[in-house]
């Protein structure tokens, strides 16, 4: 399907510090898209959670290296395709967390990015191309009722 609006691209160096800026731009995507507090606020953790961790893992936090999000709108949802040229994941496959929610102490301290974005976004996968990792998470936009 063909996008129906602007595509955006957006492109920061592997520096933890430049993520809270892709965090900024996402936040304003989805405003201007008019969605509500809760999505936009998930889209935003997605989205800082996956630039995160190609900096964190692909790129071992080591500074100098790019991390793309390419941000396609459709008529029917959004679209956000996260890219680096860093190590690929090991494992993508979503491992069920198993913790006692009222037991802070049971809580991990990591691992738990990939099953909040398959629990926040409608579609998520990931793949490994020429020696890009790619990490492609979508999710459906509501239709507005008409006006009344």
């Amino acid at each position: 399907m063909e996008p129906a609006g602007s595509n955006i691209k957006l492109m920061i160096e592997s520096r933890i510090e430049n993520v809270s800026l892709v965090g900024e731009a996402v936040r304003g995507i989805a405003n201007a898209l008019s969605l509500d507090e809760l999505s936009c606020y998930q889209l935003e953790l997605c989205v800082v959670e996956a630039v995160s961790n190609a900096t964190k893992h692909a790129y071992h936090s080591e500074q100098g290296h790019p991390v793309e999000v390419d941000v396609l709108l459709f008529r029917d949802r959004i679209t956000f395709k996260i890219s680096d040229q860093g190590d690929s994941l090991k494992s993508p496959k979503v491992k069920l967390l198993r913790f006692d929610p009222q037991n802070l102490e049971t809580v991990p301290e990591s691992g738990m990015g990939l099953p909040i974005m398959h629990a926040l976004m409608d579609e998520v996968s990931y793949e490994t191309v020429s020696g890009r990792n790619i990490l492609t998470m979508s999710k459906y936009l509501r239709k507005q009722g008409p006006s009344v």
